[in-house]
């Protein structure tokens, strides 16, 4: 029987290029979507009787509470990938109120709590387990690892958070059969980093900001999905409890991203 592997959010980015990764390694994969049910039926069809889809809204509690697929499967591993970024959450909130505050609660909700409520639907399950599971979750440079000045603060507090879950997670089962791995990468090429960023900028600065970046290049998400494959084979144990910095550098040399400024080479 093929291990089963859950990825949150796993239509587009990271998650897509990681539900794809473990299809093709020969996995039972199950993905998590709110709104982009073509792209994930498209997977469904894609890998038949392979890779299976599911709606959820991980910032709706009740969606949670009554997913109980989280609970019919017996979950080699989890990848938490769903997430808001600064940009794409302004079309999941309301928009208009003078603090931005819904931004902040959607972002809060969605990229700390959905993570928490969703491990705490599976807990009693994955704890009956003698079997190993792997749990990934997935933070970003920014609050997981360092800080950026200006950027969304309640984004990077959300990712803080995540990574701290991790880190307690990991805390609570050093002497179970659960794995906990946190991953915070690093300027991703991703939708949501367009949304954020890239959009602004012209394909000659966009060019110039690549080149800035650490290692002259943005991070692609099949360069992630890759490290999360290698994070569900038996020898990742040795990595319980650590947060991964998968920024090139960029965490170590913040400056990189933040003072950048077009026409530098």
């Amino acid at each position: 029987m093929a291990k089963q592997v859950l990825v949150t959010g796993g239509t587009q980015g990271v998650g897509r290029e990681t539900v794809m990764m473990l299809a093709e390694k020969g996995y039972e994969v199950h993905l998590t979507y709110r709104k982009s049910a073509e792209q994930a039926q498209e997977l469904v069809r894609q890998y038949e009787g392979r890779v299976f889809a599911h709606r959820l809204d991980q910032g709706d509690l009740a969606q949670v509470e009554q997913a109980d697929f989280l609970v019919e499967h017996p979950w080699y591993g989890v990848i938490f990938n769903a997430g808001l970024g600064s940009a794409t959450v302004k079309s999941y909130a309301p928009q208009g109120d003078c603090l931005d505050a819904a931004n902040d609660v959607a972002l809060m909700t969605v990229n700390a709590l959905g993570p928490l409520w969703i491990y705490k639907k599976m807990k009693p399950m994955l704890e009956q387990k003698t079997e190993k599971t792997k749990l990934i979750f997935l933070s970003s440079v920014d609050g997981g690892v360092a800080a950026f000045p200006h950027f969304t603060l309640s984004d990077g507090m959300s990712k803080a958070a995540v990574a701290f879950l991790a880190k307690q997670l990991a805390a609570e089962n050093v002497y179970t059969p659960i794995d906990v791995f946190c991953v915070s990468p690093g300027s991703m090429e991703t939708g949501m980093f367009y949304a954020s960023t890239l959009q602004y900028m012209t394909p000659e600065v966009r060019e110039q900001f690549a080149r800035h970046q650490a290692k002259n290049r943005l991070i692609q998400p099949r360069d992630v999905a890759y490290w999360l494959c290698e994070l569900l084979k038996d020898e990742s144990t040795l990595l319980h409890g650590a947060n991964i910095d998968a920024s090139m550098g960029l965490g170590c040399r913040t400056g990189i991203q933040t003072e950048f400024q077009p026409g530098e080479a």
